[in-house]
């Protein structure tokens, strides 16, 4: 704590003017001039002792926010991400305002810890379950730094897909889940993950239109179609031409979903997750081979991940280059080395 408080700003204020008590001040203010300036030295550094402790003490005991941000296949410096992340944390909750600088200070946690980038083919797989099985690796020892006070905040960009085999790996943590928005420059948080809420049952879709094609009950194979986004989801890929059971989500809005804190509030992307959920796991005792496609968020994406996990055969693919690819399936993710 001493060298935490010397080396702030209080710290260096409080030296600067001992050291100006010591040299010139008996010459500017008489011989009490010394005096005077040693007793404002240590008052300054009395309040930076004050303000170390009670940072010292949220630290210490409060749960802490981490940020963690992932990105693949995205052209945008994960460092600027991870700042803006750090300064929309602080936004939420001022105590944790330059949280990386605390991180860093408190814990021996460094942005670079915290920030992942996979520039790798997303369709090797070995290739990728070793990223995931790296992130898993890290956030395992931040846990463990922190006395398993963690509590995640994560910004992943850019391909659902991908953020689906991602989710799998928070399954069992509490994480808050952030989306960049291109349009305002920012990064909003869209969900404030307290409960296993995207895995409840229910029966009442609000927030989807559900159109159910099945023209082959003998077929163990199952497309499911998630159109969120603005751009469409296209069951009539050539790729796709073989599937004859068909479910189509069409989210009842138009457009993408919205990031405002009304929406944060109300478990507006939560429940759209709880639906989809739904969906599969209506349907995944009759059609053991299921294959998602999908048009939305990176977030929603991470957030499917953590209803799925990764037990069920589900090929999770992504379009990409003008068709749909298999990223990757469920079963085959190991997230431990």
């Amino acid at each position: 704590m001493l060298a935490r408080v010397f080396s702030g700003s209080h710290g260096v204020v409080a030296t600067t003017i001992a050291g100006f008590g010591g040299l010139f001040a008996d010459a500017f203010f008489g011989k009490n001039g010394f005096v005077v300036t040693l007793v404002i030295a240590l008052f300054i550094l009395l309040l930076g002792f004050v303000k170390e402790w009670k940072t010292s003490s949220l630290y210490m005991k409060e749960t802490i926010p981490i940020p963690i941000v992932i990105s693949v296949d995205d052209n945008t410096p994960v460092h600027l991400l991870f700042h803006s992340l750090v300064k929309s944390i602080g936004k939420y909750d001022k105590r944790f305002t330059k949280l990386d600088k605390k991180l860093e200070a408190y814990f021996h946690i460094s942005s670079r810890m915290l920030t992942f980038k996979y520039d790798g083919d997303m369709y090797d797989n070995a290739r990728l379950i070793s990223f995931l099985q790296i992130i898993r690796y890290v956030l395992n020892d931040v846990q463990s730094r922190l006395e398993h006070k963690a509590e995640f905040h994560l910004l992943y960009l850019r391909r659902p897909a991908i953020g689906v085999a991602l989710g799998g790996m928070f399954r069992t943590d509490g994480i808050v889940v952030y989306q960049n928005n291109d349009y305002s420059n920012t990064v909003d948080r869209v969900a404030n993950i307290r409960s296993r809420k995207y895995k409840e049952h229910t029966t009442h879709f609000q927030h989807f239109d559900v159109d159910v094609s099945l023209n082959d009950t003998n077929d163990s194979k199952l497309l499911i179609a998630i159109q969120i986004s603005s751009h469409k989801v296209s069951t009539n890929d050539p790729v796709l031409e073989g599937y004859e059971n068909i479910i189509t989500l069409l989210s009842k809005r138009n457009g993408t979903l919205p990031t405002d804190n009304e929406s944060l509030q109300s478990d507006l992307w939560v429940e759209h997750v709880q639906e989809i959920y739904n969906v599969i796991n209506t349907y995944k005792g009759e059609y053991p081979e299921m294959t998602l496609i999908h048009s939305m968020p990176e977030a929603i994406g991470v957030m499917l991940g953590m209803a799925l996990e990764n037990y069920w055969d589900i090929d999770v693919c992504q379009y990409d280059q003008g068709s749909y690819r298999t990223v990757i399936n469920l079963k085959n993710i190991k997230y431990y080395f």
